[in-house]
């Protein structure tokens, strides 16, 4: 049902003619116009205003859209300068024509039924082509190409990137390209909000089932990039760094260095060994892959675990990175994008990029 409306929205139209008036009269007396009239944000105070086919148009995604990114009506209606009522009043007539619900009402605000994270994907893809399609005219003649990646900080993606920069992107090429590091939860909603073209989440191998089936009801594919066992890292002159295996009672005396998105200890800890119960005493929380180096330079006895980090990377650190028996479960990072996105040349290239690097550098701790 939703699909065909989606279709409905880019069929028809007026065809070029020779004079601009006719062809407005055409279209008026055929009355099937792709839209109902157009209402710009000024118009909105005045009052919700049907079109006279009934059809939905760019302003009901807009709304829609801009109601999911606030998470409540009325938030919304102060972002766009509309009116509440107007605004719920576009959303209900737009709900009651698709026979669908995309939103749940709460106390708190509004939630996605099923259908409304469909209908969010669709429509935020629609509208960053819309938005493309308005800019074509106040381009350069070379449009720079466009690229959002979003990753679930890790040390080699950026390392990919670089690389890939230096292999594909010519100089003078110009290039908008937009690099986010941040948690799983955060990487999945951009990309399905059409904010980046690709993402990499770093999951437990046995939460797989679960983040698989969460993707596919919003709509975004998956593929594996690695699999692996957490790695410790730390300065060369670490005091551990000639054992021949480390223990978490050998651990204890030290500073952990965690991601501060991994505020849960259990769920920490269950990326390591989800029969270990303790916590270590010591922990750094840090938002950031620059602070957490520095940290691991200058704190001795720092260390922290991570996934299979480039050897160059740990060279100008000063580090080392090794294997320890306690590290007992398998994690995945996986590559995701939109299902329906076409994806560029660009993205394509990127993404392939990436899924040969990861596989070589897992390939080297014989994962």
């Amino acid at each position: 049902m939703l699909s065909g409306y989606i279709k409905r929205i880019w069929a028809g139209g007026c065809r070029p003619g020779r004079d601009t008036a006719r062809q407005g009269t055409r279209l008026r007396q055929n009355r099937q116009p792709i839209w109902r009239e157009q209402i710009n944000d000024k118009e909105c105070g005045g009052g919700y205003r049907r079109g006279r086919e009934g059809r939905m148009n760019l302003q009901q995604l807009k709304y829609v859209l801009a109601i999911y990114k606030e998470g409540s009506i009325t938030k919304a209606s102060h972002a766009l300068f509309c009116a509440q009522p107007n605004l719920s009043s576009a959303l209900k007539s737009l709900e009651n024509e698709l026979h669908i619900k995309i939103f749940e009402r709460t106390p708190g605000g509004v939630e996605l039924t099923p259908q409304g994270e469909a209908f969010i994907s669709y429509a935020a893809n629609i509208m960053a082509q819309v938005e493309m399609l308005e800019n074509i005219g106040s381009r350069p003649a070379e449009v720079p190409a466009s690229l959002g990646i979003s990753v679930s900080r890790a040390s080699y993606c950026t390392q990919a990137l670089s690389q890939w920069m230096n292999a594909r992107i010519r100089p003078e090429q110009p290039l908008s390209l937009h690099f986010c590091e941040t948690n799983t939860e955060k990487v999945i909603d951009q990309v399905f909000r059409a904010e980046s073209d690709l993402g990499v989440i770093r999951i437990p191998a046995f939460y797989e089932s679960y983040y698989k089936q969460l993707l596919a009801n919003k709509n975004l594919c998956e593929t594996l990039l690695m699999q692996f066992k957490l790695l410790l890292v730390m300065r060369k002159d670490h005091p551990l760094v000639g054992a021949p295996d480390i223990t978490p009672d050998m651990l204890r005396p030290f500073t952990e260095v965690v991601h501060g998105d991994h505020r849960n200890p259990s769920l920490t800890m269950a990326r390591i060994d989800p029969t270990l119960q303790d916590t270590p005493p010591r922990r750094i929380y840090v938002y950031d892959r620059g602070s957490q180096i520095d940290l691991l330079k200058t704190l001795p006895g720092s260390y922290m675990w991570a996934s299979p980090v480039p050897a160059d990377i740990l060279e100008d650190a000063g580090m080392i990175q090794r294997t320890a028996s306690m590290s007992r479960v398998y994690n995945l990072d996986l590559l995701i994008w939109r299902k329906n996105s076409p994806g560029s040349s660009l993205v394509r290239s990127f993404a392939d990029y990436l899924q040969k690097y990861a596989g070589e550098l897992a390939g080297e701790w014989g994962e």
